[in-house]
């Protein structure tokens, strides 16, 4: 018998089958964790949402005067669309480094499941079409799954307008470009992430040029040396309507996630390396936890996460939006906004950043093998919200401190930093009581999601409003007072009486008084873990 080795199928030999095979793999995962319907009312929710903000553009884009002499638009049209699409592209760069996951699927497989995008490790496919084919399904799964639903929400909004009565500035005609520029910001952005993380996996010198390279160029477009449309295309075709946009970004986006497929080490081994003891220091270290299960399971949280390599990766996903608020405030004067942005503003959002942080914590390493443990589930909880505290709270410091700085504000960092915590406890316990070990899987179920989102909004929102103002309630009360007396359909013509004795305190004990709430509430959520997972499996 004569054995010949098996050449791997070229790119257009098995790109059509591995893209079908990778997009069902994608939605037999959604499906494993929720119920089809929920997972299909996700849109629907995203479609609803959607349809609310385009009826309601006619308040973030009408007039407000600041006082009888002044007058100016609260948000103008260009700056809607700079933070829609600056959303948009860093929401696909925390998406887009897959490149790191190949080889983490080949190690944590087990009972005989594995991945796809680990499938060349042992088949005979090509690693290059493997990755291309899975960049593909990314873009079109959240084309799909994101893109198209808020596109239809906005054409619903303008529909509701024959019927209701309310107004929207929002025109058919922008609809199509909206969708397309929207795309090109998601496809370039996944591109992008996927090239540097296909380099960065590479080792070498690339572990320190891509994040180099990352800065500068963050540093070029904050200076205003480059403007920021010449990086996002997407952006440059919103802006400009110019056709030929799009025939220049999307091939190039591909261009990109095709060199990147090329670049992604070829190394599926699983190396086995030898480190000095790390549990028994890191132990010793945590007296403040007590001697019981919880310090143990911390201590094994945080080995794990230096074993594995992926606290840096964790810490950048944790930190980029951040420094990208803060590139913001360096960019854009908040001051001049007729609701100004200041350092109450920014507290929320460390504690909102945290989601994807605990996300990570729980997609470490498969925690099936506790099973066999005298270990449950909520006592595994406790511990990544632990770890959670320990690693995240002193950037979280150091970012108000500098936003602070920077917006010269010290003197609010007292307040900021109760408004931080207050929102850190809140936005870990939430996420820890009704997903447990499984957040990646629960945001696409509607069921789960919608009382995330209700949970997180509200007092958000709350907090928002009244750190905008600082105790000055005058823009809200004549708002509402127009709704009271002309409809939803009221004018966004809205005065704004200037108060030459503002009660600072007014607006920080309403703000305290929020963070209390919040704090409390995640502290119930705590306790409530025994309740909702003392029963559950370890599974994720």
């Amino acid at each position: 018998m004569t054995y010949q080795n098996r050449e791997p199928p070229t790119l257009q030999q098995a790109f059509g089958v591995t893209f079908r095979m990778m997009f069902r793999e994608e939605w037999r995962q959604n499906v494993d964790f929720a119920k089809r319907r929920n997972i299909l009312m996700f849109p629907v929710m995203l479609a609803l949402f959607s349809l609310i903000l385009t009826v309601g553009l006619r308040f973030l884009t009408g007039e407000v005067l600041i006082d009888p002499d002044s007058e100016q638009q609260a948000f103008s049209w260009d700056q809607l669309k700079f933070f829609l699409h600056a959303g948009m592209f860093m929401f696909a760069l925390s998406m887009g480094s897959f490149a790191f996951i190949g080889r983490v699927m080949v190690s944590q497989r087990a009972g005989g499941k594995n991945y796809l995008l680990a499938s060349p490790a042992m088949q005979p496919l090509d690693l290059a079409t493997n990755y291309f084919a899975y960049y593909v399904k990314e873009v079109c799964y959240y084309i799909l799954l994101l893109l198209t639903p808020t596109v239809v929400g906005m054409a619903l909004g303008i529909l509701l307008e024959s019927y209701t009565g309310l107004s929207t500035p929002l025109e058919w005609a922008s609809l199509p470009v909206v969708f397309i520029a929207l795309a090109a910001t998601l496809t370039q952005g996944l591109a992008l992430s996927f090239l540097a993380s296909a380099l960065f996996s590479r080792g070498g010198h690339w572990t320190w040029t891509i994040p180099a390279v990352g800065i500068g160029t963050a540093l070029l477009f904050a200076l205003e040396v480059l403007p920021l449309q010449m990086l996002i295309l997407g952006m440059h075709y919103q802006f400009t309507h110019a056709h030929w946009v799009p025939l220049i970004a999307f091939p190039l986006a591909f261009g990109l996630a095709f060199i990147g497929s090329h670049l992604v080490p070829a190394d599926f081994e699983v190396h086995v390396s030898s480190k000095t003891e790390l549990y028994g220091p890191i132990h010793s270290r945590l007296p403040f936890l007590g001697s019981g299960t919880l310090r143990i399971l911390v201590a094994k949280d945080l080995v794990d996460l230096w074993r594995s390599r992926t606290l840096v990766k964790m810490l950048v996903s944790f930190t980029v939006p951040l420094l990208f608020l803060l590139l913001l405030a360096w960019l854009v004067d908040f001051a001049a906004f007729p609701i100004p942005f200041n350092l109450l503003s920014y507290a929320p959002f460390l504690g909102f950043f945290g989601f994807q942080f605990y996300s990570w914590l729980n997609g470490m390493d498969p925690p099936d093998f506790l099973n066999g443990l005298p270990v449950s589930v909520p006592q595994l909880l406790r511990a990544k919200v632990v770890v959670y505290f320990l690693i995240t709270t002193w950037i979280s410091v150091l970012f108000l401190i500098a936003m602070g700085v920077m917006l010269d504000q010290v003197w609010a960092l007292p307040a900021a930093l109760i408004v931080m915590l207050a929102n850190s406890i809140y936005i870990v316990s939430l996420p820890a009581f009704l997903m447990g070990l499984r957040p990646n899987k629960a945001i696409f179920d509607v069921s789960i999601m919608g009382w995330f989102y209700l949970g997180t909004i509200v007092p958000l929102l709350g907090l928002f409003l009244l750190s905008f103002t600082q105790g000055d309630m005058t823009i809200y009360e004549n708002w509402g007072e127009q709704v009271r007396e002309q409809g939803l359909n009221a004018t966004t013509a809205v005065l704004v009486e200037v108060d030459d004795n503002p009660d600072p305190a007014r607006g920080l004990k309403g703000i305290l008084l929020v963070s209390a709430a919040i704090t409390i509430l995640g502290l119930a959520f705590q306790l409530m873990l025994s309740r909702r997972w003392g029963r559950a499996a370890f599974e994720n």
